[in-house]
């Protein structure tokens, strides 16, 4: 389970369906209710004959949590309190520090700061791990403990020690901030529109619209930029209502299905033409995760849209929320599905590449090309394998800015919505204004310097005398 300490909570870390009705569930065979019965058997000889005290509805918690995480890195259960989070999450507002987090193998690892949250304001990065909160380790820590930890009245300050992909211990005092639930920025530059989504939560597609609309507001665009960088993902309908604004209506947005021969297509929807035919840039990085990827690879194989960036998460999978007693007990999240591009293609644990492979900073584009530390799907505990045994390939050759010695890189969206010297200053912006240029003037060239950075050759053993 991916738990947010961030505006857009849990609903915005995994590509979700809406619940379903319940379906009529067979009659338990023999052997279920056999199964049943041992664990009440075992509950009941704990609770009678253990030397201590024993709090039955804490062990069935326990026992419930680890039957779900057992299945996969994304299927969980939700404590009633968890769940009322989760909840609170999709719709309101807290005080925290602005990060997405997750436990794999003990370690409580960051899966992306949120954005013009404190910590993203901090530089903290993606893949880095907590080691402690106020002093007290953070190893082996639950998600719920360390949000509880996390959490606090905005305005107090929390220590934190982290460490970045490098190892290197990272000490930094936040201050908590009430984080609020918005998903879509915009503004222009020069004749583009450009518009940042963080997260595919239910405000989304509305939010969306009112963007859209502030942007031709001013004027007619010339093409659009869409930001889904360090977007984890959210909801498939908010993901399905988006890619329907720039592609014609009934043309498949994604496959939702048990395996690739038993899928069921999803169609765009008339979301009226205004920007169906713009020419369009799509930004993605390592961690544009799950719905992101889902928009992502839709106008890809719908040849709507240029893919500018760095290979994304790889997350192909779907789960569903199903409330236990009406939420009263709890819910559980279970990978109900995986999802497909409109061609079939299965992205889970490879992700979806660029057209044109470009890093955002030198430091960037040599760990790309260098094979350095990188968080994916693949590294997600129990993380199920691509159908077709695929792997992802990562880059060979990428584009990035010339290295400038001395020059530290500024994290990327302390401020969800860029100024004009960051733009000027986000070498994959830069590039995706380039391919907008050129798609309207026929090739004009970038008006900038550019690095190609190249995986070194293997090392090759020395030949014996």
């Amino acid at each position: 389970m991916l738990l947010v300490t961030s505006p857009a909570s849990a609903v915005a870390q995994t590509a979700s369906s809406p619940v379903p009705a319940p379906a009529q569930a067979p009659a338990a065979s023999k052997d279920e209710k056999s199964q049943v019965a041992l664990f009440g058997e075992a509950l009941d000889i704990v609770r009678r004959n253990y030397n201590g005290t024993v709090d039955a509805d804490a062990l069935t918690s326990t026992a419930l949590k680890a039957m779900a995480s057992s299945l996969d890195g994304h299927s969980a259960y939700m404590t009633p309190q968890e769940f009322k989070d989760f909840q609170a999450g999709a719709t309101g507002e807290f005080a925290g520090i602005g990060t997405v987090l997750e436990v794999a193998d003990g370690k409580l690892r960051v899966i992306a700061p949120t954005d013009g949250g404190p910590a993203a304001r901090a530089g903290v990065g993606a893949g880095w791990l907590i080691r402690s909160i106020d002093g007290q380790s953070a190893e082996r820590v639950t998600l719920i403990e360390a949000t509880r930890r996390l959490r606090g009245a905005a305005g107090t300050k929390v220590a934190i020690t982290f460490a970045d992909t490098g190892g290197r211990d990272v000490p930094l005092v936040l201050t908590r901030e009430t984080i609020h639930l918005h998903s879509v920025y915009q503004r222009r530059i020069g004749t583009f529109g450009y518009v940042h989504i963080t997260g595919f939560a239910q405000v989304t597609d509305r939010e969306f619209a009112e963007a859209q609309a502030e942007l031709l507001k001013a004027g007619p665009l010339s093409g659009l930029i869409l930001d889904l960088r360090n977007n984890t993902g959210g909801f498939i309908d908010a993901a399905v209502h988006v890619a329907s604004r720039f592609l014609q209506p009934g043309a498949v947005v994604v496959r939702v299905g048990k395996n690739e021969t038993a899928t069921t297509p999803i169609l765009a929807s008339d979301q009226g033409n205004a920007l169906r035919s713009l020419p369009m840039v799509v930004l993605v990085n390592g961690g544009s995760a799950s719905a992101s990827e889902i928009v992502a690879s839709s106008l890809q194989d719908n040849h709507r849209a240029s893919i500018v960036g760095l290979v994304t998460f790889g997350k192909g999978l779907v789960q569903n929320i199903f409330p236990l007693a009406q939420g009263a007990q709890g819910a559980l999240s279970v990978t109900t599905a995986r999802y497909y591009t409109p061609t079939g293609r299965s992205i889970q644990r490879i992700g979806v590449t660029p057209e044109l492979l470009v890093a955002r900073t030198a430091r960037e584009a040599q760990s790309a090309v260098q094979g350095g530390p990188a968080f994916t799907e693949a590294s997600v505990f129990n993380a199920p394998d691509n159908e077709r045994q695929l792997r992802r390939l990562e880059p060979e050759a990428v584009e990035g800015p010339p290295e400038e010695p001395g020059v530290q890189d500024k994290p990327l969206f302390a401020k969800p919505l860029p100024d004009d010297t960051e733009v000027a200053a986000d070498f994959q912006i830069q590039r995706a204004l380039d391919v907008l240029h050129a798609s309207g003037s026929g090739g004009a060239g970038p008006a900038r310097a550019i690095r190609i950075y190249r995986r070194p050759p293997p090392a090759t053993s020395p030949k014996p005398n």
